[in-house]
């Protein structure tokens, strides 16, 4: 049952039993009103009959008591009219067959003292004694020690109280099922309008709390206490909200934590083996050198070898110290297309020996920018070096320029587009972290393409990738052509 039906149908029974209890009250205010009326009207009649009587006995025509008792009766309200004497015997009545009779026990004197006013709802009368007293021109019939000659009865019919109070149940029935009908349409509407819709809202915010949109905010303008409540509800959202945002904050911090330990282990574990193995082979040749070698030619070898050990190891230690100290380009005027050359030319026994075709198509549009050479040969360098290894079987390198316009401005574009493995969707978010590496231990330390990103942002470009798994790579440098570049 919901809230609204509730009110309505619990306002409804407060209104019923308010008309109930009214309707009690003012049944019986009407029937005492009637009852009063009724007992007025018979003092009224006994004051009217007493002056008539008193006056006909002054003038000493007694005969004419009977046919002025028989006249009042006549009246279709009156139930009857006579005169007793102390003991209860009827010595006139508007009914002459009643005189010489003595009243019923319920009417009946008690030591010459007069009844109060006598109810019977049954036969719907009521009746009164009004006492004749002895008065002086009395005397001449009557003792005059007597006080009281005797009792006026008149007995008044009153309306059929039943039927007055059936008619005015069903009257009031009939108003008070208007009354509830009215009434609960309009707590309906007030309902609607006041509370049902701001509980509605509520509840719609809450569900999309409970969904998980912790942004969702109730309106909370008004001063009631639906208002109160809403504010409270937002500020307790509000709490959650910040409570799960520091929560996943630190929760995101852990886990980079984690990953900058392991991806730390594993470049640790890569720099060791980088270093060792060129160690190694170094010691083997110091060794032999050592024992004596005769021959000259074997002898440069063996110090050839020294040679490339101790560069391997200087260049791994470079990347390493590269990276930590982000250095700051020295720019001069720079052709993309010649330093791409430079590079291509610098890998073109590699690439032949992988057999992997490469070409570059420059675009004559591109302008000379201000750029530090030997760091953007480095960044072209890694990015060809890490498409040479994605295509272990061979394949095909793109290398392209071009101008681009972005929201910033206008951007040289270097494509370098392989035809390789591809990098799986889920490290593509990753690619740029340091130390991170989907390579083999020993086989890459994860700080190129970091460092490579490091100078590219330095330049003020940006470094971007798309890749598909099976399809190949494609690694966008984008550097801001200047108004000098231009010029």
């Amino acid at each position: 049952m919901s809230l609204r039906l509730k009110m309505i149908l619990g306002i409804g029974a407060i209104l019923f039993l308010v008309v109930l209890v009214y309707t009690i009250v003012a049944l019986k205010t009407q029937a005492n009103h009637l009852m009063n009326m009724a007992k007025r009207e018979a003092e009224l009649i006994a004051a009217v009959t007493d002056r008539a009587i008193a006056r006909s006995m002054e003038e000493g025509k007694s005969q004419e008591i009977q046919a002025i008792l028989e006249r009042i009766g006549e009246d279709p309200d009156l139930a009857g009219i006579r005169i007793v004497d102390p003991k209860g015997a009827i010595l006139r009545s508007s009914k002459p067959e009643e005189v010489g009779q003595t009243l019923t026990g319920k009417e009946r004197l008690a030591e010459g003292k007069a009844l109060e006013p006598s109810w019977d709802l049954l036969g719907r009368t009521v009746g009164i004694f009004r006492p004749i007293p002895n008065q002086p021109h009395c005397t001449g019939c009557h003792a005059p020690e007597l006080t009281t000659l005797g009792f006026l009865n008149v007995r008044v019919s009153f309306p059929a109280i039943d039927s007055e109070m059936a008619q005015q149940w069903t009257f009031m029935i009939l108003l008070a099922i208007g009354c509830l009908i009215a009434a609960g349409g309009l707590i309906g509407l007030l309902f609607t309008m006041a509370v049902g819709r701001r509980i509605d809202a509520l509840s719609g915010t809450m569900s999309r709390v409970e969904a998980g949109d912790l942004a969702a905010r109730v309106s909370a303008d008004d001063r009631d206490e639906l208002g109160r409540l809403g504010k409270s509800f937002n500020a307790m959202v509000a709490r959650l909200a910040d409570a799960r945002r520091q929560l996943e904050d630190r929760h995101a911090e852990e886990i980079r934590r984690a990953e900058n330990l392991a991806s730390l282990g594993q470049m640790a574990a890569g720099i060791a083996h980088e270093i060792n193995n060129p160690i190694a082979g170094m010691l083997n040749c110091v060794r032999s050198l050592l024992r004596g070698v005769k021959d000259e030619r074997q002898r440069i070898q063996y110090l050839t070898m020294l040679q490339e050990g101790l560069g391997r190891i200087g260049r791994t230690v470079g990347q390493l110290l590269n990276f930590a100290r982000e250095a700051k380009p020295q720019v001069t005027r720079t052709d993309l297309s010649s330093l791409l050359q430079h590079c291509l030319a610098l890998l073109e026994q590699d690439l032949t020996a992988r057999k992997i075709s490469c070409s570059l198509s420059p675009d004559g549009g591109v302008p000379a920018l201000l750029a530090d050479p030997y760091q953007l040969e480095q960044v072209f360098l890694n990015i060809l070096k890490n498409a040479m290894e994605a295509m272990p079987e061979g394949g095909t390198i793109t290398v392209t320029t071009g101008l681009r316009r972005r929201e910033a401005g206008p951007f040289a574009e270097v494509r370098i587009a392989d035809t390789g493995v591809g990098v799986a969707p889920e490290h593509l978010p990753r690619i740029f972290d340091p130390f991170f590496t989907t390579k083999e231990v020993g086989k890459g330390t994860g700080l190129g393409l970091s460092v490579s990103y490091g100078i590219v942002r330095a330049h003020g470009g940006f470094l971007e990738v798309t890749s598909a798994v099976g399809k190949g790579s494609t690694f966008t440098v984008a550097l801001p052509v200047r108004r000098e570049d231009a010029q």
